[in-house]
């Protein structure tokens, strides 16, 4: 993990378990962090492989995917009846990374190619505004944005038999981005246990717009766009500490993307993928004080 990154979030946590006091009351604020180790199965892996292309003939795939994502968790409870939430959940420390081998005929002979993912960035940002509807139940409104950036590279032989008695070597860079973002609407069930500990699920249902895009060097850039329907799943078991006004929750989240074609040069590039759902799922860790 980069050392920037890691201290950041050793910052955040440490912040909020020391901080004093008793329960969040209207017109306060809590900020901490999150933690979630996840494993990922992207929607882009096709992508990846390259089964845009017309005519491939044998392809094999790889990918690390799994890491851990962080970042800040903001809170701000405006009534005993409406509070807002912020999460915002990255991994930009190259624990992701992916690559291919595949062999695809062209109109200009047979190519052996080698895609290396070596970085991808993911984001995951959640903004939303709860609404107390009962004894057990909130109700909440939000806006959720999620955006992917691939970076690597690409060496390709193409064999120009039986045209010409040549192979031609070629290599260069290789960029994706994918970004969405759109409102939804979700329940959050909770349940005391005992005192001071509860259990919580929550559910939330998004409808976004959004882009996938494919640079790669000597190629026409390839772009679609989009609708996209996306799910979060949440189970967390929360227990605050009294003397330090945190609340600790563990738990874990699941989420999964699927997609609406909108419009896509060339078209083949979004209907030849075979994977047709972007999944994440993992054991995520909250840390957050009031103040």
């Amino acid at each position: 993990m980069n050392r920037r990154y890691r201290l950041v979030l050793i910052l955040l946590v440490c912040f909020s378990i020391l901080a004093g006091g008793t329960r969040v009351r209207a017109g306060e604020f809590s900020a901490g962090a999150a933690v979630m180790y996840g494993w990922w199965k992207p929607f882009a892996a096709n992508y990846l492989r390259q089964l845009d292309r017309k005519w491939p003939l044998e392809t094999t795939f790889y990918m690390k995917n799994s890491s851990a994502l962080y970042g800040p968790v903001l809170g701000y409870k405006i009534s005993e009846t409406w509070s807002l939430s912020f999460t915002f959940l990255m991994a930009l420390h190259n624990q992701y990374s992916a690559g291919s081998y595949n062999a695809t005929l062209a109109l200009d002979g047979l190519h052996l190619a080698r895609t290396a993912i070596d970085r991808v960035n993911k984001y995951d940002a959640d903004f939303r505004a709860y609404y107390k509807a009962g004894k057990y139940a909130d109700v909440f409104f939000g806006i959720n944005m999620e955006a992917d950036k691939y970076f690597g590279d690409y060496r390709v032989l193409i064999n120009l038999a039986p045209v010409l008695p040549v192979t031609l070597p070629l290599q260069g860079s290789l960029r994706s981005f994918s970004y969405d973002c759109g409102p939804g609407v979700g329940v959050n069930l909770r349940f005391e246990l005992v005192k001071n500990l509860a259990l919580q699920a929550r559910l939330s249902l998004y409808v976004m717009g959004g882009t996938l895009q494919r640079y790669i060097q000597f190629e026409k850039r390839k772009v679609n766009t989009h609708m996209a329907f996306k799910s979060i799943e949440e189970v967390l078991l929360s227990y605050y500490i009294e003397g330090a006004r945190t609340t600790i929750s563990v738990g874990g989240r699941y989420q999964a993307m699927t997609f609406a074609l909108m419009s896509a040069s060339p078209r083949e590039f979004f209907q030849n993928y075979t994977t047709k759902f972007d999944q994440l799922g993992g054991i995520i860790i909250t840390a957050s004080y009031a103040f």
